[in-house]
């Protein structure tokens, strides 16, 4: 027989009052989107395949896997992953090195850096399914 112990109540939420506080609330929902596990993996499988995807291609992939590595660094810091994970921190700061850095014009070196924007993602998505910060697609 199992028995749970009462939780308590919790503390009561009183919304913001101050008008940009909503505003600026209500912004960010309208431009958020839940992270895609599934399409996630498969920017990163595309970026990291043997075949590499075109030139023409390369710039939306990247722009899709910048979005994810956004994603994954806010869930990491609303768990303070970055604070008990000495990984996850590494992991977004080069995350965010990369992020900050252009796209190089050379194709060769356009892809190294796509690549390790896909390392970088699929890294970190480990990292936070491991320490159960995240569910995979299980």
């Amino acid at each position: 027989m199992m028995t749970t112990r009462p939780r308590p109540a919790p503390e009561p939420w009183t919304p913001p009052h101050d008008a940009d506080v909503l505003a600026a609330f209500a912004g960010r929902l309208k431009v958020w989107k839940p992270l895609d596990v599934e399409a996630l993996l498969d920017d990163v499988a595309d970026a990291l395949d043997d075949l590499p995807p075109t030139a023409m291609d390369v710039p939306d992939l990247l722009q899709r896997l910048q979005a994810h590595l956004g994603q994954l660094a806010t869930i990491s810091i609303a768990n303070e992953a970055s604070e008990k994970e000495d990984d996850v921190a590494r992991l977004l700061v080069r995350g965010e090195t990369l992020r900050a850095s252009p796209l190089p014009s050379e194709p060769a070196k356009a892809q190294g850096h796509l690549r390790q924007v896909g390392w970088v993602v699929n890294e970190l998505v480990e990292r936070l399914v491991e320490a159960q910060y995240m569910k995979g697609t299980e």
